[in-house]
Formats: structure tokens, sequence, C-alpha cells
């Protein structure tokens, strides 16, 4: 995550290191310095003149005199940019937070939106739209009376029974509208609901959180109609008390009319448990059924159904004593579906910022449908965190580098960063989608742009104490060329660990990589423009104010308040690493042994389970209906029809619209190579409409759909002027010769198409002749939306019917098989996550790897930095698997930053142990402790705070990226310094063993192949009698840039 190579704190021992010479020259060191444990670093010879020429000579030079320049340069074209994004483009649009979840580009949605086109997009098609295979499960309703007692018996006493009660008149029954009205979760804080004090509290609940507001009194169904106010009651389980006890009101209720209906509930259970009020209206109810229990339209089957939760219903079947309810839900005549803005009102002005309890009950949950109204909004306020982090930056930027031009400038930086982002990503990159999750960079961005602000800083005033202030082209060349490569280096490779889940089929996850990872890019950018811009304006100022002033040197502000600190960076940090080396890698690696087994044994990283995606906290209202309470009620409990499947012939199964689109589905495709009129097809498909009858996933006794056979039968039939479509059907009847002749097929095909017997047929408007051809059936797979149950479905038909063609006549080889519904999305979802996360992150692996290695340009240090990367990532995600968290969108696209956001501290200790200047081991990792572990506990340190200060928001990404950076710099801070630095420490490279050989290295010092591998045996723990060391020349960070 940061970019820091810098030298020790004043009043440590510090060093710079030239990329062409590899010895040290030492700082003004103070009285109190710590020498090293085990050696005390000698004086090496001075640093060599810089060189006058060179681009980043030249570019100081430029700098130091027109600073100015550079700023105006920056601010207008920042300026220019931000003119063109935000006027010639429209707004990012948070309304549908899901969108952007449904992957594309996969087989299955290749087929699914090619289905959708030939539904909704067949404009060149005679028919638009094939028929359906009707559940037979939901076709088989009766409108049969339940036992003798049903409501129809016409007797004086079943219509007293029927008349509401005085006060208590509802809009029909709760049966007519079931979950699409607005619902409120109300607890009892006593731990029962069914006492008189809590349902006269709930009932006052009502009205004041709905029933009161002028919105829902203008918009409540049956407004005037069957009732005698302009509202009917509110569906309760006090006004519902209220009415089986002659009530006018639920505050008149006692304790002996909860009794009564207590006692009723347990006569009735038994047989209304789990029963629907459509279930009600068929045979399959005993005829022992109590007719006090169809009282007042099943008064009662409410109250168990939809008001109580279905434990109630079970503990009276369980006989457990005493019978209580904790909660109970309260539905409002007001349609979710229609009045969303009424709805929407009602929540912000009489719930949002309302107080939840009145000390007997509490506001648990809200279903006013309006979740995803709600979250731009909740969006863009909880941006608030986002400023309150960046508040708490900008203090300790203050506080670490003592100047507030300076920590203003890399407030700036951050900012312009993300406006640069945006108008590549939109005006340059073209990507027509951006999600809400885009926004949660800004997080990724405070906390790396103050990583960077220390770095340079801190380079600056090392530099200058050696170098003084004079020559400031010198000192501004000097700071450049040893903070543009590192920086270079983990900013590219946090970037590039975005760039590369770009693979992703999910788009969310395409467009928040190529965001985040420009972002990343521009900060870097302005971080070598704008901020040493902004630093010599701050020195000449300092030079001018001190001209005119008698300027008295003054303590380091940070070197008053992190002065303890450095004590624990310089002692104890290296002396517990390298004293108890081996037991940090025997910790460690039990860790990530635990850590595997955690995401892949057990409890594992979980696929979802739902396709009710979370945006809000777990404790937003809306989020404890849809994960709390929606599985505690009867009426919500998913009830899933049988997988509906259909074969599809000339149409070809692509996605061919804008992959980064989510609203683009691209056209109908149609396969010109598909005909049916050969004999050999009419046959082949007859037998395949035969053998998928004989399928074990077939449901048996349902019609398959299979044109072929209903046109035999209409061939078939003797009467050719047939009345139902008023003309001759000559030559097609009286035929009982099949296959047919390819003529006589395609026209009598087209008069029966035409006539509209055939409607999974599709006919050529410019010829009539067949285009495609679709075979739906239904299976016996239940609509599922656990994974395990889709995928059997899924691969067990889909590689019968893949069987099948392949073996067709070649015009009928390019069918395919899809199942348009949502469980197969949410499968094609689900397997996407589970394919693609895993191959992000490997792919990430390899690009830090490669970076690593050309970083430090030693196959040693690759390995065990790659060996500690990726198992801070194993550790990591295994906690965010104790955390409960699922392989959702939004998890995934956090989980996949996990190898960019854990390098960086690893390839700064790996550096600066390439680096030393010393021998051994264990002087090398000790100098690469005590000069790197201070700016990187800052740089983690300031992420974890950025991290720390968005966890009250609300949005959820907000949370989950603030809780992430926490886990992923602790924990990548603690592999690194212990874990890391031990394996260095025991097993770490010397001299130039692990090495790659670089060919300027033998034009720079000439040596015989015999003597530099010598060389090489003693680096790698042989006798050496060479007291000098070659130097090394790496790529990125070893050599500077000049």
């Amino acid at each position: 995550m940061t970019a820091i190579v810098m030298s020790a704190m004043q009043g440590q021992s510090a060093f710079v290191l030239d990329a062409t010479n590899r010895h040290p020259t030492e700082q003004s060191v103070r009285s109190n310095q710590i020498q090293p444990h085990d050696e005390q670093i000698n004086r090496g010879q001075s640093e060599p003149e810089d060189r006058s020429g060179g681009p980043c000579f030249m570019y100081a030079r430029i700098l130091s005199r027109f600073w100015y320049v550079i700023c105006l340069l920056v601010f207008l074209a920042s300026a220019a940019f931000a003119v063109v994004v935000f006027t010639l483009y429209d707004l990012p649009d948070f309304t549908d937070p899901s969108k952007g979840y449904q992957p594309r580009g996969t087989d299955i949605a290749s087929r699914v939106f090619s289905f959708q086109n030939l539904l909704h997009d067949s404009e060149d098609l005679l028919v638009d739209h094939p028929s359906r295979v009707v559940n037979s499960q939901s076709s088989n309703m009766t409108q049969t009376p339940v036992g003798w007692c049903w409501l129809t018996k016409e007797t004086e006493e079943d219509k007293k029974n029927l008349e509401p009660a005085p006060g208590i008149q509802f809009c029909n029954s709760i049966w007519d509208w079931d979950d699409t009205v607005a619902t409120l979760v109300l607890e009892s804080v006593d731990g029962n609901i069914l006492t008189p004090e809590a349902l006269k509290s709930s009932c006052k609940a009502e009205e004041r959180y709905v029933t009161s507001h002028p919105a829902y009194q203008d918009h409540c169904l049956c407004r005037g109609n069957h009732t005698d106010s302009d509202c009917p009651s509110v569906w309760s389980i006090g006004n519902y008390i209220a009415l089986l006890s002659n009530k006018s009101s639920c505050a008149d209720i006692e304790e002996e009319d909860i009794s009564r209906t207590v006692d009723l509930c347990k006569l009735c259970a038994p047989f209304l448990y789990n029963v629907s009020g459509a279930d009600l209206l068929k045979s399959n109810i005993s005829d022992d059924f109590p007719c006090e229990c169809a009282e007042h339209n099943f008064a009662i089957h409410t109250v168990l159904y939809y008001l109580l939760p279905t434990e109630f219903s079970l503990n009276i079947i369980r006989n457990t004593n005493p019978l209580i309810s904790p909660f109970t839900l309260v539905f409002f005549p007001i349609s979710g579906r229609s009045e969303r803005v009424a709805l929407d009102t009602i929540y912000v002005e009489n719930i949002e910022n309302k107080p939840d309890s009145d000390g007997v009950t509490k506001l648990k949950a809200v279903e006013f449908f309006i979740k995803f109204e709600v979250f731009p909004r909740l969006l863009y306020s909880d941006s608030l965190y986002l400023g309150i982090a960046g508040a708490a930056i900008f203090l300790l930027i203050w506080v670490y580098c003592g100047s507030i031009l300076v920590t203003s400038a890399a407030v700036v930086n951050a900012v312009l960063s993300l406006v640069l982002a945006y108008f590549l990503y939109t005006s340059i990159f073209q990507r027509p989608f951006f999600p809400f999750g885009n926004v949660v960079t800004a997080v990724l961005i405070i906390g790396i742009g103050a990583d960077d602000t220390f770095v340079f800083m801190d380079l600056w005033k090392k530099f200058k104490s050696e170098l003084g202030d004079q020559d400031l082209p010198r000192l501004l060349h000097k700071t450049l060329r040893h903070t543009a490569a590192t920086m270079s280096v983990t900013s590219l490779t946090t970037a590039s660990a975005l760039y590369t889940t770009a693979v992703s089929d999910i788009p969310f996850v395409k467009c928040f990589a190529v965001f985040a990872g420009t972002a990343i890019v521009m900060n870097l950018v302005l971080t070598m423009t704008l901020l040493p811009a902004v630093i010599v304006m701050q020195h000449k100022l300092t030079i001018w104010c001190c001209s005119s002033l008698t300027c008295k040197p003054k303590r380091d502000i940070k070197e008053m308040i992190f002065e303890r600190l450095n004590v624990f960076h310089q002692n104890l940090v290296p002396f517990l690493v390298l004293k108890l080396r081996w037991i940090w890698i025997i910790l460690f690696l039990s860790l990530m042994a635990g850590s595997v087994v955690v995401v892949f044994l057990y409890p594992t990283l979980r696929l979802p389970a739902t396709p009710i995606f979370q945006i809000f906290a777990s404790s937003h209202p809306f989020e404890q209906f849809d994960f709390i309470y929606r599985d505690q009620m009867s009426y919500l409990k998913s009830k899933f029809p049988d997988h509906v499947g259909s074969i599809v012939w000339g149409v070809q199964a692509a996605d061919n619209g804008d992959t980064w689109n989510p609203d683009d589905l691209g056209t109908l495709s149609l396969d010109e190579s598909f005909q049916l009129s050969d004999p050999e097809d009419q046959t082949w498909l007859l037998d395949f409409c035969r053998d998928l009858q004989s399928q074990p996933f077939y449901r048996a006794g349902q019609a398959t759909g299979c044109f072929i056979e209903d046109f035999i039968s209409f061939m078939k039939s003797p009467d050719c002027a047939n009345p139902l479509i008023g003309f001759n059907l000559s030559p097609c009847c009286n035929q009982s010769g099949f296959p047919y002749e390819p003529a006589l097929f395609t026209s009598c095909v087209a008069k029966y198409t035409n006539a509209g017997f055939l409607p999974t047929v599709f006919l050529r408007n410019k010829d009539s002749e067949i285009a495609v051809l679709t075979v739906p059936f239904q299976t016996t797979y239940p609509s599922s939306f656990n994974y395990d149950t889709s995928n059997e479905f899924w691969t067990t038909v889909d590689a019968w019917v893949r069987e099948k063609v392949d073996s067709a006549p070649v015009s009928l080889q390019r069918g395919w098989f899809v199942s348009d519904s949502i469980a197969i999305r949410f499968y094609d979802l689900q397997e996407s996550l589970r394919k693609g996360v895993p191959v992000a992150m490997l792919l990430t692996l390899a690009t830090a790897s490669l970076i690593l290695f050309l970083t430090t340009r030693n196959i040693l240090l690759t390995l065990w930095a790659m060996l500690t990367i990726t198992s801070t990532v194993f550790v990591v995600v295994a906690i965010l698997v104790l955390l409960g968290w699922e392989l959702n969108v939004v998890e995934a696209t956090i989980i996949t930053l996990a190898v960019g956001l854990s390098i960086d501290f690893t390839i700064h200790y790996g550096v600066a142990y390439k680096l030393s200047p010393l021998k051994t081991r264990r002087q090398r990792a000790r100098y690469s402790l005590t000069t790197m572990t201070p700016p990187i506990s800052m740089a983690a340190l300031s992420s974890f705070l950025a991290g720390a200060l968005v966890l009250p928001a609300r949005v959820l990404a907000y949370y989950q990226i603030g809780l992430f950076l926490m886990l992923v710099m602790v924990v990548s801070w603690v592999y690194g310094t212990f874990f890391f630095q031990s394996l260095c420490t025991v097993a770490g490279p010397q001299n130039f063993c692990g090495d790659v050989p670089y060919p300027e290295v033998s034009q720079k010092f000439p040596q015989s192949d015999q003597d530099l591998g010598k060389d090489v045996e003693a680096g790698c723990g042989l006798q050496t009698s060479n007291n000098t060391l070659p130097p090394t020349k790496g790529i990125f960070t070893i050599t500077p840039v000049e």
C-alpha cells in the first residue's frame, strides 16, 4: 500500500545509497544514536557528485526555478478536465446498486441474453413470443371449500361472523396483497409481544411511524372504499385481536382477549401451519377443520401465517409453554410497488432519524421496497466519513511533516487523483458504466496519498540536512531520484494488481479495477509533479521569511511526538526479530496453514446463498428485514417451482453487447446454417423429443412443447377446411407419410405457424421459412439459489443436450440448452465468483512476483517475499471468513485487492535488505529493520486510520473496505516485519547469492568468470576473503532515476 523508502528518523543512524556505489554515507548522528547490536556500521566513502545531466536532473532544475508554472499547469489541466467530464457527461446514477452484478461473456450469460433477445428483439421474425410451459404445480388450483364451514354457507350466524367490529375495517384480506404492501417489524423489549402493554405500544407505533403521515392518507389502498374512514385498518396483531374480541380498537385490548386469541391459535395451528391463502382454497384441508378458524375471513390464518413468526405455530404443535412471540409484523394498506415516492417520504420524515423505541416495543425492520431509492442518498451522506478520515490523515501528515502547505498539497493530490481518474475513465477509456463501488476508491487514495507524502518529506529533510539548502536543484534531484523509482514500483504494483482483475466476467469488478488502478497511477503522477513543486514553494517561503526575521532552530515536532516510538522501532523490534526468528517462522507458517484450512476446508469462503444483495450495514432496518426476519415468516419462505428449460436452434448463443455496460444486452444474431426441411432433420427431431421425455430430469406427464409432434397431428387431420382459421389447409392435411418432402414441410409449417398453431416456431419475414425453433420442457429440478442444486441441474441437462446435439445432422448441431430464470442467472454469478476470484488472485500474485524480481533481481528475496505475501493474503481472507463474509460481488472486488495492498511493505523491506552495505544476513536484516520499520509503521498507521474512520458508515461497501484496510495493514505489517525478516535472517541472500547476472556488472567491474564464481559462492554462505562488495544494479529501486 505504501510507497516508502525513508531514512531512519533523526536520532538514528541513517544511510544514503547510490545505485553505482553500495557504500553508505553516514548522516549526522546525535550523541544518543543507537548502534547496531552486532556490529557498528562504519563510515563509508562519500557518495559521488550527482551528474548535471539526465532527465531527472533537468526536471529538478525546472521544478526549482519554475515551480509556480508546474503548479499552475497542474491546476489548469485538472480544472479543464473536470469541466469537460462534469459538463459533457452525465453524473453517475446509483439508483440500482446491483447493476453490473450479472456476469457477461460467460456461456450461460450468452445463452440467456440470446434467448431474451429472441423473445423481445425479434423484428425479423413473424412470431414474436414462443409459448412457455405452464407450471403444473400452480395450475391445478381449484376453488374447493375448506371443510363444511366455508363462508359460502349463507346463515345469519356466518354473516355475523363476517361483519367486522366497529372501527376495524380492512382492505379485503392480506391474501390479496401478500408481500406487496409496506411492512414494519415491531419487537417487544421484554421478549413477548403478546401482552396488553406491548400490543397497545405497537398500535401507537403504527400511527407514529406511518398512518399519521399525510402521504399515507393520500395514497393508501381502498381509500374511501369498503370502509367508513379514508384509509382502512392496518393488518396488525392488535387489530385482529380486537376484531376477534369484538373490540373497536386495539387500544381496548385486555389480557383475556389475548388469551382467547392464543387459545384459538392453538386450536387452528395444526390445520393452518405453513398453509398459504391459496392452499386454503384447495381440497387437501382436513374435513375436521374447525369453523372457528374460518371466522372473519380466516383471521386466525392471517395471524399465524402473516403476523407472527413460523416458530410460534411450531411451538403450538410442540406443546411448548409458555407460548410467546418476541415480535410481530404490521402490514399497511399502501402499495410498495407503485407508491415508493410516498413511502420514501414517510421513511425519511417519520422513521429514519426518529427514535426507534418507546421503552415497550422497538422498531426492528422495515420493508418499504425503497432500498435502492434510499441507497444514493446514503452513499453521498456517508461520504462524510471519508471527509473525517481525510481530516484525520491531514492532521497526521501535518504533525509528521510540520508544514500546513505540504499537508494541503497532499489533500489536493488525493482529490485531483480522483478527478483525473474519472476524466480518463469516462472520456478517454469511454467506460459507459460507473458502479457505486468506484466511490470507495477514495478510501484507498486517502491512505496511499498520505504514505507518498511521508516518503517525499522525510527524504527531503534527510538530504537537506546533508547537503544544505543552497543548491536547490541538487537537493531536489537527490530527493526525486531516490523516491521516483520506489514510489513507481509500489504504486504500479497496486495498480497492476487492480488492472489484472479486469479479466473478471462481472462488469462491477471490471469497472472498479480500471477506475481504482487509474486513480492510483494519477496519484503517483501528482506526487511527482505537484507535491515537489509545493515543497519548493515551502522552501522558498521559509528562506524569505527567515531573511527578514531571526529564525531560531527548534526541535522537530515529529521528533518530539515519535521519539518514544523510535526506541521501539530501533531497539525492540530488531531484538525480537533476530532473537526469536525461528519462533516467528514456525508461528507464522502455522498460522498460514490454519488459514488455508479455514479458507478451503472449514468453514470455507462460501458463495452467496441468496440473490438479495446486502448494500447497507447489517444493523440497517432494510437489511434486518431481508436477512433476519424474512426467513422467520411463513408467507416469505421461498417456494420454488421446478426449472423450465428450452432447447434452441437457429440463434447464435453470443453475448454481442458491450460487456462493460450492463444495459447493453446485444442484439439477436441468427444462425444461418439452421434448417429443418430435410426428412433426415425431421426424423432426428422427432426421435430427440421422444428421447427427451424418457430422461429422468424430464417431468413426466408434461407436454414438451416439441412442435414436430403437434405438426404431425395437424398433418394427419382429415379435415382440410379448418373453421378456426377460415381457409382450406390442403395439402397440409390427410398426410400420413412422415417425414415430409422439403417443399411440403416448409409450406405447411408456414400455414400452421401463421395460424398460431405452432408457437415455438419462428419464421423469417422475408421468405416465411423456419428461422428459429425452441423446445421448452419442464424438469424435475426445483428452482433453487443453492449452488450445488443449480450446478447439478445445469451440468446434467446441458451435458445431455450437448451429447444429443453433437450426434444430430449438421444443420441441427448448433442447438443449445438454456433456462431463463433468476436461479440460473444467480448460479452464473456464483460460478463466475467461484472461478474468477482465484484466477484474478493468481494473476496478481504472478504480477507481484515479476515486479519483485525486477526490483530486487534476486531469486531468494523474491521467493521469501512471495511466501510472505501469500501468507498475508491467506490470513486476511481467513479472518474475513471467520467474520462471516461471503464471496459476493463487492466482497470479491475487495478481496482481490489483498495482493496489491500486501506487497508494498515487503518490497520496502526487501529493497532495504538488498541495498544494505553489510555482508552477513543478520547485519542486513538489522539494517533493513532499523531503516524501514519507522516509515512503514507510519504508513500502516495512516491506512489503518483511514479504514477505521469509515467503519460507522451505513453503506456496507464503505464499512467493508474500511475493515479490509485495517486487516491488511495489521497483517501485512506483522508478516513483513517479523516473518519476512526472520526468513531473511535465517536464509536470506549474502553478497551475490541468488542474484541474476546483469551485463553491466561485468563491464563496470571486469573480472574473470572464475573470480565472479568465487564471489557468488561466498555470497551463498562459503568463506570469502573479499571485503569489497561489487555492486549490483536493479531495474527500479536499486538504480535511482538520473
